[in-house]
């Protein structure tokens, strides 16, 4: 990430207000537009980092299909994961907030449907970020709530 942006600095210096550049790392190509006046050094680094950052993140997602009840009315949380190939995944749950870990475990899926319970009995009742990360940093997150019935 580092030598790519030293790249577009040096490009933008050259007196370009607009290009593109592959960012193979992404997958995907990334157009980056600027209005330079006066020489606004930062205000030029601002939207080449900005558009870096909102391009990597559209590339981490983790390209898995998480099927799961927002609402767990038992002591179990039940999910399926498909996939179309092998991964290992980390899951974590964290409290509200999102500081305290409540839940962490690896998750070896197959291609396929794989389906999965997480004992929450000693969890107590609330919401909760449910998360999922794969080798490379792609995630997938959903919020789930421990509502159980009396």
């Amino acid at each position: 990430m580092k030598t790519l942006m030293l790249a577009l600095i040096l490009f933008v210096s050259a007196g370009s207000n607009a290009f593109a550049f592959d960012a193979p790392e992404l997958d995907q190509k990334v157009w980056v537009v600027l209005t330079m006046e006066n020489g606004d050094d930062q205000a030029v680094l601002t939207t080449i980092y900005t558009s870096l950052m909102a391009a990597e993140k559209v590339a981490k997602a983790l390209n898995v299909e998480l099927v799961a009840e927002s609402e767990i009315k038992d002591d179990m949380f039940v999910f399926s994961l498909k996939s179309e190939a092998q991964k290992v995944l980390t899951l974590k749950m964290f409290d509200e907030e999102g500081f305290e870990l409540a839940a962490n475990r690896v998750l070896q899926i197959e291609s396929g449907n794989n389906y999965n319970a997480l004992n929450v009995k000693s969890l107590n009742e609330g919401t909760y970020k449910f998360q999922l990360t794969d080798e490379n940093g792609a995630e997938k997150t959903q919020i789930v709530t421990i509502n159980r019935e009396k």
